[in-house]
């Protein structure tokens, strides 16, 4: 956990409308009255409280071409990268505002509801008291082109979140998906689940997965579309390849727990979100230089890739120990007490990296004070001890 000295937690709302702006004030006075709220209607009033103040968030609308949110937002990053960046826009379903924006760290279509407002908000204050330190958000907040939850598949997630929908309309809206299609199809059939027999029928697909499951692979495959042709396409796919892999494996171990479809629901959402930060890393180098590494520059003892991946899944308001979990996969001897959900990931990607090692590569240390809750073999215990003790 996060020690720093407890700080006022501080925004910048852009918001032109005077109605608008009065509504927000009521909003944040009644539900969040911790936060110093600035209210301003240009980005120029915003700029001069950046360079003044230490603000935590700012939520500015889209705006005028010449001075637009946008840009806003690109200034602050540049001089004040540990605030959060929230771009509010009716406009963000448009493929040219997805493809130009990268300044944002989150985009909000409007209407927003005060809900939604008000678990924006909370979401910054945990990433602020929680176990990201300062050095580790003033880094992460420097990377540019971050990945946006973008709104394909609007009709399909629509059907997902209406437990009215019937299992033949949520087939037939997958079916005019075909990539995403062919990926269900592929996880419904694969050995993790358990099922004997092979099936092309999407209606028992929907059955076999469930709808949080399926949510959670199209929201998969809308984030690696957008990094087609950035990374190196073979490496790409291997990184999809991997991700469903351990996303499988981590929700079959969880299902030999105590935890129930929800424990098992959100190991398998963990396996498949933690590449968000390999594909970020990787896209920002050269294709011929393209290589993951474990080094830990953001934050002593954590991969920099894990950091990003905790840190994009908390701001888009995944649960908290989902994000737990994605951060410290590969370091947990770094937690004090690990949970069980943290645990399994833990497991899971360190199998597979014993499954995958190359010659004289080294694995992470595996923390077997949390696996001493599994039944795990002597035989497997002996080997793993082996391979990570140093030669003497």
């Amino acid at each position: 956990m996060n020690q720093e000295p407890t700080q006022a937690f501080v925004a910048i709302l852009v918001v032109p409308d005077p109605l608008a702006q009065a509504s927000l004030r009521h909003l944040l006075q009644q539900s969040l009255p911790e936060w110093v709220c600035h209210y301003v209607a240009d980005a120029k009033s915003a700029r001069q409280l950046l360079k003044t103040e230490t603000v935590t968030l700012v939520l500015t609308e889209w705006l005028q071409p010449e001075d637009s949110g946008d840009l806003l937002l690109d200034f602050c990053c540049r001089h004040s990268p540990a605030t959060v960046r929230v771009l509010l826009s009716d406009k963000n379903t448009d493929t040219l505002l997805l493809a130009t924006n990268h300044a944002a760290q989150i985009l909000l279509s409007s209407p927003v509801s005060d809900q939604q407002f008000i678990q924006l908000f909370l979401r910054v204050q945990q990433l602020y008291s929680g176990n990201f330190t300062a050095h580790s958000r003033y880094q992460l907040g420097q990377i540019y082109s971050l990945p946006v939850q973008q709104n394909h598949y609007h009709t399909l997630l629509q059907l997902l979140d209406d437990a009215n929908s019937s299992t033949h309309a949520l087939a037939t809206a997958i079916a005019r998906e075909a990539p995403l299609a062919a990926k269900l199809v592929q996880i419904a059939n694969s050995a993790y689940l358990g099922f004997s027999r092979q099936t092309v029928d999407l209606a028992e697909v929907v059955v076999r997965l469930g709808r949080s499951l399926i949510k959670a692979v199209a929201f998969a495959v809308q984030l690696h579309s957008q990094y087609e042709g950035k990374i190196r396409a073979d490496l790409h796919q291997q990184l999809l390849h991997e991700s469903f892999e351990l996303a499988g494996m981590a929700s079959q171990l969880a299902k030999t727990q105590q935890g129930g479809a929800s424990l098992a629901d959100k190991a398998f959402l963990a396996g498949l979100l933690q590449v968000l930060g390999p594909l970020v890393l990787l896209s920002a180098m050269p294709l011929q230089l393209q290589r993951l590494t474990e080094e830990d520059m953001f934050q002593d003892g954590i991969p920099d890739h894990c950091l990003i991946s905790a840190y994009l899944l908390l701001l888009w308001g995944f649960d908290q120990d989902i994000c737990d979990a994605v951060m410290y996969r590969l370091s947990l001897n770094e937690v004090a007490e690990p949970g069980l959900l943290q645990t399994i990931l833990h497991l899971s990607s360190y199998v597979l990296m014993f499954r995958r090692q190359q010659q004289d590569e080294s694995l992470p240390t595996p923390c077997w004070h949390a696996l001493a809750q599994f039944k795990l073999t002597d035989t497997f215990c002996r080997l793993q001890q082996q391979v990570t003790e140093p030669e003497l």
